[in-house]
């Protein structure tokens, strides 16, 4: 247990001194959802928030955020679709979370007329939004979240789902109208726990700096560096778990040599069989 807390003092002291090996295990930071209503917006801008909704957060889960961006927003990912987020409505970690994101959720198109995928929540922009039209009973559909828009179709609300629809291998984004689809999967809570920080952007900034400097060197020289690196601790493990004097036996089981030595000695040694009868 001593060699091996040896051991790992020493490669962490090598990955503090030499940030080329740092930088590979540095982490990224998330923002966490713990309320309702959070949404990912198109610009950090509060004067109109309403117009630069995309869509509304699930609850319980993470965007992975990018950086800041004033002191309002930061730059923010969910599932390829970038944006901001308000750094009062999630809570950071400074690590990966298991499932980071609401996946496989889906939803289907029944209506027999299909539906229109939009780039905005509304149809009185007739085909100026208009980016594809998704068949009836299509269920290639991913949803991301919830957003609010028009009231498509009289008394039946004003919800519309923010999806990614597969079709012949393309990928398009884009908005639906709720009341056309049925079928949308129920999202679990995410239930993993974490302490939750105040990130530090400078941090990463500088690890990519100095992981892009590293990756400029030709591949030979990294290499060079690499082993150079690890030469130590090969030597280090090498010396600690050096095999101690082992008694050498001969082959067929023969008996070591000193013992050998002890009963040849006994061999030579005189002595006198003496008969019983001489006593009497």
């Amino acid at each position: 247990m001593k060699k091996f807390i040896v051991i790992l003092i020493f490669i962490l002291s090598i990955c503090v001194v030499d940030p080329t090996i740092c930088v590979y295990a540095s982490g990224d930071f998330y923002g966490r959802v713990l309320s309702t209503n959070i949404y990912l917006y198109s610009s950090p801008s509060s004067s109109d928030d309403n117009q630069n909704q995309i869509f509304m957060l699930p609850i319980t889960y993470f965007v992975k955020l990018l950086g800041d961006e004033n002191d309002l927003y930061y730059k923010a990912e969910y599932k390829g679709v970038f944006g901001y987020v308000k750094k009062n409505e999630v809570s950071c970690i400074d690590k990966t979370p298991i499932t980071p994101y609401a996946n496989n959720i889906s939803f289907r198109v029944f209506t027999p007329s299909g539906a229109n995928l939009r780039t905005s929540p509304n149809e009185t922009n007739g085909i100026s939004n208009l980016v594809t039209t998704i068949p009836f009973m299509c269920t290639n559909l991913e949803f991301y979240g919830q957003a609010l828009g028009e009231e498509a179709i009289s008394y039946k609300g004003n919800i519309w789902y923010y999806c990614k629809y597969v079709k012949d291998n393309k990928d398009y984004y884009g908005y639906v109208y709720s009341p056309l689809c049925d079928l949308l999967t129920n999202i679990p809570q995410n239930t993993e726990t974490y302490e939750y920080i105040t990130p530090n952007f400078d941090d990463i900034s500088q690890n990519t700096e100095n992981q892009d400097k590293f990756l400029s060197i030709s591949t030979p020289l990294q290499i060079i560096i690499i082993i150079a690196v690890c030469l130590p601790c090969i030597l280090i493990i090498y010396f600690l778990f050096k095999p101690t004097k082992i008694a050498m036996q001969k082959p067929n089981g023969s008996k070591p040599k000193k013992e050998k030595k002890k009963i040849s000695r006994l061999k030579h040694s005189d002595y006198y069989e003496i008969d019983g009868d001489y006593f009497n």
